[in-house]
């Protein structure tokens, strides 16, 4: 599996060089300098507001818990209902997002690589932004790792005029917030809450650049509904995701989703790092719906949030000029397949999660808009579509482009342009050491209709060490959408389907697993098959 960037370096001096050897952007400018002289006007390109939550699954955005957000960016925009993180963990998502590329290409493969293994960390997303006239704004929760790659660890990162982030794993209460080069540190107070604050400001970053004459890029990063601290201050969620004070009990009679997967009665058909998982007693499913209640809770604070930065545009007479997203990071399994918690192995419940989109009609080219899109969509289409809309390319110069491996999602946002028909995704996870999860290393195929997977090293539960392996899954979603039949039983590829289907995942997977770029839009990296 290929660890390159695809892209071209023309660095030209030994400033550059060092400044790209430490992660720091060659031409940073302070928070609130003026964009740079040659960036375009932006009359004719939108604000960008791209709210993204920490662990949501598909099923937790419902109109009971985040009801603002149902109202104002599914009902007035469009929903994506087959949108799939294509590595199913914070970090390597996150990295696919800065950069529109599969992990095997960003070289953020695990959590345990994170940032420190991002590759060419002055060529991604708020770079090109920043090059094209948009002012970048920063707030939230950053990639784990950041503080491991940069010294010191309040440094900007490179692209951002605005930094208000929290690094780390971060808690709920008592954190640190780096501010533009500073820090200041957040108690137990109920004031101190971190969506709160995050979004106090969020909606201050609205108001201040509005009203500037380029356009802007605001990343939201929450922390809900990723588990929090051990205890909590104001309610009964320690070690569960933590919501505000004034919502702790919102949901403390909501069941677990009823569906065939939970607490999966025949795991034979599974892997064998799997098949034998012990059924989840009583005392595990009271926790499973702690964290579940918890999670619910914890998302009416970010719903909350998205109406009052929803209503700072509108005040500012910007919402003919934004674009708003709404999407979550990766899934988390509660109780299904008889995964108590966790995420990165390829299930639905992992992979498949919410994406709203609200583009206002002048930036569709006049077009109706789309209310629901079915269409396999991937987290490596955010980045090609932000460009898009702005008019940018993905080069921090002219000659220093990274190949992006995803898709603009614009023609089907307008119901217009060219969308490749059964199009598939690449899932993909490596890690090169034993850590919590079963598996250390896969490669799969995700369809409108299928998945397969190829787990080639897995843990040995003897030594604790990943070793070689060859075990497969595959299942028919259309049919079994809760994945409940294996295909390849047991994970023995003797056991996989023969036939013509079978040779076209495999062969179509075997091209995705060291893709790079689109076809009639970019070079052929030399050795890399292109993209779907």
């Amino acid at each position: 599996m290929s660890f390159r960037s695809h892209h071209r370096i023309a660095l030209g001096g030994a400033t550059l060089l060092a400044a790209a050897c430490l992660g720091l952007a060659a031409s940073s400018r302070l928070p609130g300098a003026a964009p740079e002289a040659n960036a375009a006007p932006g009359g004719g390109r939108p604000n960008v507001i791209l709210i993204q939550t920490d662990d949501q699954t598909y099923r937790q955005l419902t109109r009971r818990a985040m009801p603002r957000t149902k109202r104002l960016l599914a009902q007035r925009g469009t929903r994506f209902t087959d949108y799939i993180a294509t590595t199913a963990q914070c970090c390597p998502s996150r990295a696919s997002l800065l950069t529109g590329q599969y992990a095997h290409n960003h070289g953020v493969t695990s959590n345990t690589v994170a940032y420190p293994g991002l590759i060419d960390r002055t060529n991604v997303l708020p770079v090109w932004l920043h090059r094209a006239g948009y002012w970048t704004i920063h707030v939230g929760k950053f990639l784990n790792g950041y503080e491991r790659a940069v010294e010191p660890d309040s440094v900007v990162a490179p692209g951002w005029d605005e930094w208000h982030t929290v690094l780390g794993n971060t808690a709920y209460y008592g954190y640190n917030l780096f501010v533009n080069g500073s820090v200041r540190h957040y108690g137990r107070h109920r004031g101190d809450h971190i969506t709160h604050v995050l979004n106090r400001r969020a909606v201050r970053m609205v108001r201040a650049y509005a009203p500037k004459g380029h356009p802007f890029y605001l990343q939201l990063d929450q922390r809900a509904p990723h588990v929090g601290q051990q205890h909590d201050p104001y309610g009964h969620c320690g070690r569960a995701p933590i919501p505000l004070p004034a919502d702790r009990d919102l949901f403390r009679g909501e069941s677990l989703p009823d569906t065939p997967s939970f607490n999966e009665s025949n795991m034979s058909d599974k892997p064998s790092f799997l098949s034998s998982a012990p059924k989840v007693g009583s005392f595990e499913r009271r926790k499973i719906r702690k964290h579940w209640r918890c999670a619910l809770a914890s998302l009416r604070g970010v719903d909350r949030g998205v109406a009052k930065i929803y209503d700072a545009v509108k005040d500012a007479g910007d919402l003919r000029k934004t674009v708003f997203i709404f999407t979550s990071d990766n899934g988390q399994f509660h109780g299904q397949h008889r995964l108590q918690s966790g995420k990165v192995l390829p299930y639905e419940e992992a992979l498949h999660l919410p994406l709203l989109i609200r583009v206002p009609k002048r930036y569709r080219g006049g077009a109706p808009r789309a209310r629901k899109v079915g269409r396999p969509v991937g987290n490596i289409d955010l980045a090609p579509t932000i460009l898009d809309l702005a008019h940018a390319q993905p080069c921090s110069a002219p000659a220093d482009c990274r190949t992006m491996d995803g898709r603009s999602l614009m023609p089907l946002l307008g119901r217009s342009g060219q969308w490749p028909r059964n199009r598939a995704l690449l899932t993909e996870y490596r890690t090169a050491k034993a850590g919590r999860y079963a598996t250390c290393e896969f490669v799969g195929i995700r369809t409108r209709n299928d998945i397969y997977v190829r787990h080639s090293r897995v843990i040995d539960p003897g030594t604790r060490e990943c070793v070689q392996d060859d075990e497969r899954e595959r299942y028919d979603l259309k049919r079994d959408p809760f994945e409940l039949r294996n295909l390849c039983f047991a994970g023995d590829s003797a056991n996989c389907p023969i036939g013509a289907k079978q040779l076209q995942l495999e062969t179509r997977l075997g091209e995705l697993r060291n893709c790079a770029g689109i076809a009639g839009r970019d070079h052929r990296v030399d050795g890399h098959p292109y993209c779907e």
